[in-house]
C-alpha cells in the first residue's frame, strides 16, 4: 500500500523540466478553469434570479397601475392575484435571493414594499433523462412555479403565481468541453516544446559522465533556445580545457615514471653489487619502497584513465583469479560464499582494488577471507580481516591518501598510505562504493560494491 501511494505522489510530481512545466501549466489552467466555471455560474444563477422574479413583479406592477381603470380590465389584471390582509402561506420551498431580486425590481420601478417573500415549487418531476442530459428537451418540459407575495401595507399582501424554467443550461458539460479544448490547444505545443528544449540538456547531461574519460565526450549539439546554445557552448569549451589538462596530465606523469624508475633501477643494481651487509639490506628495502611509491601515486593518479574499455567480467572468476595469486605464496586467504556475478567494468582496475584489499588484510589482520553477494542492483565484494580494525573516528581518514593508522600500521610493514584511496577512486569511477566497518566479533570489514551490469 505505502508503495503503491509512493507511485501514485512520484507521478503527480514529476522530476524532469519538461513534466514539472507542463504539470504547473495544467494546475494553472485548471485553476483558470476553475474560476471562470464559478463566475460563469454565479452569473447564470443572478440571471435566473432575475428570469424568475419578473414576471411576477411585472404583473403586480400591472395591477398597481392607475391608468386606464375600468371594470372589465381590472376584472382581467386580477385574474390570478391574490389579496389578503394577512400573510399568504407559502407553496414550496422559500427562495430569498428571488425575493431579493424582486424588491430591487420593484424600487426601480418606484415602488417600495415593505416586504417581498418568494417561493418556488417544482410541479413536474423531473426525468432522468432531463437530469443526466439537462439541456435535452422533451415532450413535457418541467417548469417551475414562482409564488411572489408583497407586503404593500401593514394589512395589504398581494400574491401572483408565475412560471419559469429551470436552471437546466448544461454547464458541466460545455465547462468540460472547453476545458478539454484549453488543454488541447495549450498542452500539445507545450509538450513539443518543452521536449524540445529538455533534449540539449539531457545530451549534455550524457555528456557530463563521460568528461575525463580516454575518449572523452562528444561535443555537445548548440541547438535551441539563446540560454542552452550558450550553456553547451560553455560546456564544449570546458571540456576542450578539461581533455588537454588530462592529456598534459598523463604525459607529465609518464615522463615522471620513465624519469625516475630508470635511476631508482640503475642504483638498485649499483646497491645489489656492493659488499653483502645489514647497510646494503636497509638501502634494497628503501628503494623497493620507493619503487612501490611510486607505482602507487601514479596508479592512483590514472584511475578512471583507463585505455580499455569496460567489459562484461564474472566478479566470482576475477576474485578467485586474486586469490589463487596470494595462495601461491602462501598467504592466510580464505573463500567465503562467491556465486556467478556478472558487472560491466574494468577488470584489470578492479583486479588492483581487490589485490589492494586482500593485502591490507593478510598484512594489517593476519588473515583474509573473500566473499561476494548481491544486494539490489549492487555486487558486493567483501573483504574481512581478524585484526585490531580502525577507531570510528579514523575510518574516513583512512582513506585518503598518504593517511596512516601509526597504532597499528607502522612504516617498517612497507606500507605507503595510498591502497585504500586507490580501492576507493576504482569504486568511484565505477560507478560504485568503498565503505569500512568493524566488525562484532573483531577485525575490519571492506566492502566494495559494483553495480550489476545490466
Amino acid at each position: 500500500m505505502t508503495i503503491g501511494l509512493r507511485t501514485f505522489t512520484g507521478w503527480l510530481r514529476p522530476r524532469t523540466l519538461a513534466g514539472q512545466t507542463i504539470l504547473v501549466v495544467a494546475a494553472s489552467l485548471f485553476l483558470v478553469q476553475l474560476i471562470g466555471f464559478i463566475v460563469y455560474y454565479a452569473t447564470q444563477r443572478n440571471q435566473w434570479f432575475t428570469v424568475a422574479a419578473a414576471p411576477g413583479v411585472i404583473r403586480i406592477l400591472e395591477v398597481l397601475d392607475p391608468r386606464d381603470r375600468d371594470e372589465d380590465t381590472d376584472r382581467s389584471r386580477l385574474r390570478g392575484v391574490l389579496l389578503t390582509r394577512q400573510a399568504p402561506p407559502m407553496i414550496g420551498q422559500s427562495e430569498p435571493d428571488i425575493a431579493t431580486r424582486a424588491d430591487e425590481l420593484f424600487r426601480t420601478a418606484g415602488l417600495r414594499p415593505l416586504l417581498v417573500r418568494a417561493a418556488i415549487n417544482e410541479r413536474q418531476p423531473r426525468r432522468l433523462s432531463q437530469l443526466l442530459h439537462p439541456g435535452q428537451k422533451g415532450n413535457s418540459s418541467p417548469r417551475i412555479q414562482v409564488q411572489l407575495s408583497v407586503q404593500l401595507r401593514p394589512d395589504q399582501w398581494i400574491t401572483v403565481f408565475s412560471r419559469a424554467a429551470p436552471i437546466d443550461q448544461p454547464i458541466l458539460r460545455r465547462v468540460l468541453m472547453q476545458t478539454l479544448f484549453v488543454y488541447g490547444i495549450v498542452l500539445m505545443p507545450l509538450v513539443w516544446f518543452t521536449s524540445r528544449l529538455a533534449a540539449p540538456l539531457r545530451a549534455l547531461t550524457a555528456a557530463t559522465t563521460r568528461v575525463g574519460t580516454p575518449k572523452g565526450a562528444a561535443p555537445v549539439p548548440e541547438v535551441g533556445p539563446d540560454d542552452v546554445r550558450q550553456l553547451a557552448n560553455a560546456f564544449n569549451a570546458m571540456q576542450d580545457r578539461i581533455r588537454s589538462m588530462l592529456e598534459e596530465k598523463d604525459h607529465m606523469l609518464g615522463a615522471i615514471g620513465h624519469d625516475l624508475r630508470t635511476p631508482l633501477t640503475a642504483l638498485r643494481v649499483r646497491v645489489e653489487t656492493a659488499v653483502d651487509g645489514a647497510d646494503r639490506d636497509r638501502m634494497v628495502a628503501t628503494i623497493v619502497d620507493m619503487q612501490k611509491m611510486l607505482d602507487d601515486i601514479l596508479s592512483l593518479a590514472r584511475v578512471g584513465r583507463e585505455s580499455e574499455p569496460a567489459q562484461r567480467v564474472d566478479l566470482a572468476a576475477l576474485a578467485h583469479a586474486a586469490i589463487d595469486d596470494f595462495e601461491d605464496t602462501g598467504a592466510p586467504v580464505e573463500r567465503g560464499d562467491m556465486s556467478r556475478t556478472v558487472v560491466m567494468v574494468h577488470p584489470r582496475a578492479i583486479r588492483r582494488a581487490l589485490t589492494n584489499l586482500i593485502e591490507n588484510a593478510v598484512k594489517y589482520g593476519h588473515r583474509a577471507t573473500v566473499s561476494l553477494r548481491v544486494e539490489g542492483q549492487n555486487a558486493i565484494l567483501a573483504v574481512a580481516d581478524e585484526g585490531p580494525g580502525i577507531p570510528g573516528d579514523r575510518m574516513e581518514d583512512m582513506l585518503q591518501p598518504f593517511t596512516r593508522l601509526e597504532a597499528s600500521r607502522s612504516r617498517d610493514t612497507g606500507g605507503t598510505g595510498l591502497g585504500l584511496a586507490i580501492v576507493r577512486a576504482v569504486a568511484s569511477a565505477e560507478a560504485g562504493w568503498l565503505r569500512l566497518s568493524n566488525r562484532p566479533e573483531g577485525g575490519l570489514l571492506a566492502e566494495l560494491a559494483l553495480p550489476l551490469a545490466r
